[in-house]
């Protein structure tokens, strides 16, 4: 019986000390998050005259104003990262949950108000 409590005792403590490296790497975890949150974003466009156009189109997709605003720049970054437009039509579908008919007017409204192009590029 005595041989089974130093079992024990030993067992309990390797997880004690499991435990606290598994608080250590979870620290480490937290970290590269505050790197990605310092990544560049891309330039502010004129969100007022986005959702105004986008109201106009139909008053549904702006009901929501900051997730409309968000779905926009996600399409402007679409186009940076060199998607075809077919491909930006086809996330404006998903994303605003329309059709393809609309999902072409919001891509070309993000574009022409959202989507800007840093002044250093023509440069």
């Amino acid at each position: 019986m005595g041989a089974r409590l130093v079992v024990t005792g030993a067992v309990l403590v390797a997880l004690a000390g499991l435990g606290t490296l598994s608080g250590c790497s979870d620290d480490e975890a937290k970290e590269p998050a505050k790197v990605s949150d310092t990544a560049p974003s891309l330039p502010k466009g004129d969100e007022a005259t986005y959702l105004k156009a986008l109201r106009a189109l139909d008053a549904n997709l702006v009901a929501d104003e900051k997730t409309a605003v968000d779905n926009g720049y996600n399409l402007c970054q679409d186009s940076a990262n060199g998607m075809s437009t077919s491909e930006q039509v086809a996330d404006a579908e998903n994303l605003f949950q329309v059709d393809a008919k609309k999902g072409q007017r919001i891509v070309a409204i993000a574009a022409s108000n959202l989507c800007k192009t840093p002044a250093s590029a023509g440069s």
